[in-house]
C-alpha cells in the first residue's frame, strides 16, 4: 500500500476490529475503511439471530423480493444488465422447451443448447427475432447433432410459431455459426430415428415394439427402392407405420390417426403408399415379409465385413488420411490410416489404407442387395425404349433433346463421309441439325478459301456454291 509519507509502498497493519490500516515505517493511517469478511450476526424481532447479508447464486444475480398476483410475496433474481438478462431468458426458454418435448437427458441438451445461444447473443443474433424462435433453433440443432427423434415441426408446436418461420431461423444460424457444411446437418436424416416415437404416440400398447420392428423393416426396404430419396423422413414414417399397423391386426388405425402423429398431409401418405405398391415387397404376406426381413437382416449383419479402401498416398493430403470418413468410431465405425505397401523398383505409389465398418452405411441406405432402379433411370429407360418403337411422347421429358441429337449426329455422319470436313458425331453432341449444317458451311468455306489462295486466285463467298449441302 502507498504511504504519502514515506513516499514508498509499505507493508500495512490491518486491525480489523478497529477497522483502518496504517503504515509499519511512520504509523500514518492509511485508510479507516476496512471491512470484516467474517460474517455478522442480527437479531430479528422474535429474538433469533440471522446471518445478516444476502444469499448471492452462481449467477451472481441477488435475490429480492417482489409481490406478485394477490399480494403474494415472491423470491426471485434480477439483475440490471440487458446482456444477463437475455441469456437468462433463453436459458428459461431452452429448459422449458426442454421440459415440454420430454428431451433427454435434459441437463446434457440444455447447457449444450445455452452455449450456442451464447455465442448467438454475443454475434447480435437475438435481435430483431424472437428470444423463444432462437432459442428453439439451438435446441434443434443440438438434438441433430445427437440424433434425438424430434422434427422442427415439434419446436413450432411448443412456441406456437410458423416452421417455416422458425427453418428460417435455423438456416440462417447455421450460416452464423458456420455449421450449413457440417456432416451432422447436411446429411440426410434417417426415418427410422423416429419410428419408435412416432409407434408410442400412436397406442399399440403391449405390441407396440413388434409394430415398430415391423416399420423398421418396411422403411429399410424402401430404402433399397429409392423411396426415401428426395423425401422428408415423416412421410417414410407414416406409410411405414400404417402398414406395419394392419399387417399386426390393427384395422381401426386410419390414415388420419397417422396424419394427426407424423404431421403430414393425407396426400403424403397416399403418394408414399401408391410407391410402396409398385415395389417387388408389396406382393408379399405378412409372415413372408417378416420371415425375408430377418433373413435379410441375418445375411447383411455376416456380411458386414469393413471395407478396405485403397488410394494413392500423393493424392490424399496427410492431415486429410484419417479425416476421409468422419465421425470416426461414433458414427461411422473405425478409420485406420496404414502405409506398409510401398512401392519397389518400379516407382509405384505409396498406397493409403482406409478400413471402414459398414455397419452404419447399411443402416443408412437399408443394404447393398435387393430392390429396384433409381426412378430416373427407370422412366428414362421406358422412354428410350418407347423412343425405339417410335411410340414416344414428344413432350415427354429428355425426348426433344435425344432426337435434335440424333439427328445433329446422322446430320455429321452423313457429312463426315461426302465431304471430310472432319464433324464427327462427338462433336454433334449438343447440336442441333441446323447449327451442324452452319458449322459445315464455315468448313467448306475455308478450304475453297485454302485450295484459292494455293492456286493463286481469289475467291469471294457468293462463289462458293453450298447448294449440295
Amino acid at each position: 500500500m502507498w504511504c504519502n509519507k514515506c513516499g514508498v509502498d509499505v507493508d500495512a497493519d490491518v486491525d480489523e476490529q478497529k477497522g483502518f490500516a496504517c503504515c509499519t515505517l511512520c504509523g500514518r493511517v492509511l485508510e479507516d475503511e476496512v471491512f470484516s469478511s467474517d460474517p455478522t450476526f442480527l437479531k430479528t424481532p422474535s429474538g433469533a439471530s440471522q446471518v445478516e447479508g444476502n444469499f448471492v447464486p452462481e449467477s451472481g444475480l441477488a435475490p429480492t423480493l417482489t409481490r406478485g398476483p394477490r399480494g403474494v410475496v415472491q423470491l426471485s433474481f434480477h439483475s440490471g444488465d440487458s446482456h444477463e438478462k437475455t441469456l437468462i431468458r433463453g436459458k428459461h426458454e431452452i429448459n422449458e422447451l426442454a421440459d415440454r418435448l420430454s428431451i433427454r437427458p435434459r441437463e446434457e441438451i440444455a447447457a449444450a443448447a445455452h452455449r450456442l445461444y451464447k455465442l448467438a447473443v454475443h454475434r447480435n443474433f437475438t435481435r430483431g427475432r424472437r428470444t423463444q424462435q432462437v432459442a428453439a433453433a439451438c435446441l434443434y440443432t443440438i438434438c441433430r447433432q445427437e440424433q434425438k427423434p424430434y422434427m422442427l415441426i415439434d419446436f413450432s408446436d411448443c412456441i406456437q410459431a410458423n416452421v417455416y418461420l422458425l427453418g428460417a431461423v435455423f438456416l440462417q444460424l447455421l450460416q452464423l455459426l458456420r455449421l450449413e457444411t457440417h456432416h451432422v446437418v447436411s446429411r440426410p436424416i434417417d426415418p427410422s430415428l423416429f419410428i419408435h416415437r412416432f409407434a408410442d404416440r400412436m397406442k399399440f400398447g403391449k405390441s407396440m415394439h413388434t409394430v415398430a420392428n415391423t416399420a423398421l423393416r418396411l422403411v429399410a426396404s424402401m430404402k433399397r427402392d429409392w423411396m426415401q430419396t428426395g423425401r422428408r423422413p415423416a412421410g417414410i414414417c407414416g406409410a411405414a407405420l400404417f402398414i406395419a399397423s394392419h399387417m399386426h391386426g390393427f384395422r381401426h388405425i386410419k390414415k388420419r390417426d397417422v396424419v394427426n402423429v407424423v404431421h403430414v398431409c393425407e396426400a403424403t401418405i397416399k403418394k408414399r403408399l401408391g410407391e410402396f405398391e409398385t415395389t417387388p415387397n408389396a406382393e408379399l404376406t405378412s409372415s413372408e415379409f417378416e420371415k425375408w426381413g430377418m433373413a435379410y437382416e441375418k445375411n447383411e449383419q455376416g456380411n458386414h465385413a469393413p471395407l478396405l479402401f485403397e488410394a494413392p498416398t500423393g493424392s490424399i493430403p496427410n492431415q486429410h488420411r484419417k479425416l476421409m470418413l468422419e465421425g470416426g468410431n461414433k458414427q461411422t465405425g473405425t478409420a485406420s490410416t496404414n502405409n506398409e505397401d510401398r512401392g519397389g523398383a518400379g516407382g509405384d505409389k505409396e498406397k493409403a489404407k482406409v478400413e471402414v465398418d459398414m455397419a452404419d452405411v447399411v443402416k443408412l441406405c437399408g443394404g447393398f442387395s435387393g430392390g429396384q432402379n433409381p426412378p430416373a433411370f427407370t422412366r428414362n429407360l421406358e422412354q428410350w425404349m418407347l423412343l425405339q418403337q417410335g411410340k414416344a411422347e414428344d413432350d415427354a421429358p429428355g425426348i426433344k433433346e435425344y432426337k435434335e441429337y440424333l439427328e445433329a449426329a446422322a446430320i455429321a455422319s452423313e457429312l463426315d463421309k461426302v465431304y471430310g470436313v472432319g464433324v464427327s458425331g462427338k462433336a454433334a453432341a449438343g447440336k442441333t441439325g441446323s447449327s451442324v449444317l452452319a458449322e459445315v458451311k464455315d468448313k467448306k468455306k475455308a478450304l475453297s478459301k485454302k485450295k484459292a489462295a494455293a492456286a493463286g486466285q481469289s475467291v469471294n463467298d457468293e462463289d462458293i456454291n453450298f447448294s449440295d449441302i
